[in-house]
């Protein structure tokens, strides 16, 4: 894509290129930040205005994002493989039928291991797996030809971070589990696999508030796994309270539990999340930002750099 402005002067590519698929890579990745800006900016441009409030959420995020996302995901799977200039494409799709198995045999397998088939986790699952069965491959294929160079281990991290960013959002949206219960001391509540039993709550004292404190169980298997403990605060400061979840965070999931209400008999209100592989959405940003760092850590650039320079 960097090339394309070069094509009048013998620089010609075609639509199979390694060039195209970069440009429209490009391409999905604006639209998708401008949709995620104009979701979050226009709220506050129309209150500034005066012409009313209006609130954007997820259903507008999923709309909009979610089919920007799924051709790009297609594409950085097949990208890698084409040739700069011009590449035949059936060449390339035979390289990539094992990737293909692999994510649709993910597709199906990964649902029902979780206790739930839908197809839109049985989608991001495919997209997910296409994406790190390609990059392996491609690694392979480096490791036959030689060392390889930082812009592809740059290239390769950034497009697994993706992937991971994938399926964590997919596992996620699927899979987690809200509960707004009433409970008495003693009593549990099952979310995840997990049981969480709710043993007391007392006055605590706090530097600049007074609290409200639970203390629950957080058990698996009959294993105690942690306790946590959730506050309602009221602040010296402010008449409304404030409620102080408490966080039981893991590679694989994380479960928060709220204190509501106190409500007749000594019963309290309680909120409990589980949220599978919530963490792993900022995993992927994270290995994107190091995939990116990498790649233009290349010598090679900074080569071309100063070349351009003299």
């Amino acid at each position: 894509a960097w090339r394309a402005p070069k094509s009048t002067l013998g620089g010609k590519f075609s639509f199979t290129s390694r060039e195209t698929f970069i440009l429209l890579g490009n391409v999905f990745l604006v639209v998708s930040a401008a949709s995620v800006l104009l979701g979050t900016l226009y709220p506050l441009l129309i209150d500034a205005l005066h012409l009313g409030k209006i609130s954007v959420g997820p259903p507008y995020f999923n709309s909009v994002f979610v089919p920007i996302m799924i051709p790009l995901l297609v594409l950085m799977g097949i990208g890698p493989w084409t040739n700069w200039k011009n590449s035949n494409l059936v060449d390339v799709i035979k390289r990539l039928w094992i990737a293909a198995l692999v994510a649709v045999i993910a597709a199906a397998l990964i649902p029902f291991t979780m206790g739930e088939f839908t197809w839109l986790s049985s989608l991001g699952f495919l997209l997910a797996f296409w994406v790190i069965s390609s990059g392996v491959l491609q690694i392979i294929r480096q490791a036959k030809a030689g060392k390889p160079t930082r812009s592809f281990i740059g290239m390769q991290v950034a497009h697994l971070g993706i992937a991971v960013f994938v399926i964590g959002v997919t596992m996620v949206g699927a899979y987690q589990e809200e509960k707004d219960v009433r409970m008495l001391p003693g009593e549990s509540v099952s979310v995840g696999g997990y049981q969480i039993q709710l043993q007391s709550v007392s006055a605590v004292p706090g530097p600049n508030y007074n609290a409200m404190q639970g203390t629950f169980l957080l058990s698996r298997n009959g294993k105690l796994e942690a306790t946590m403990y959730p506050e309602k605060r009221s602040y010296f400061s402010s008449t409304m309270p404030m409620t102080e979840a408490a966080i039981d965070a893991g590679l694989t999931r994380d479960i928060y539990v709220s204190l509501g209400e106190e409500l007749e008999d000594k019963a309290w209100a309680v909120r409990v999340y589980y949220k599978p592989f919530v963490d792993w959405i900022w995993g992927g940003c994270l290995l994107m930002a190091l995939g990116g760092v990498l790649a233009m850590s290349d010598k090679r650039y900074r080569m071309k750099l100063r070349k351009a320079a003299v």
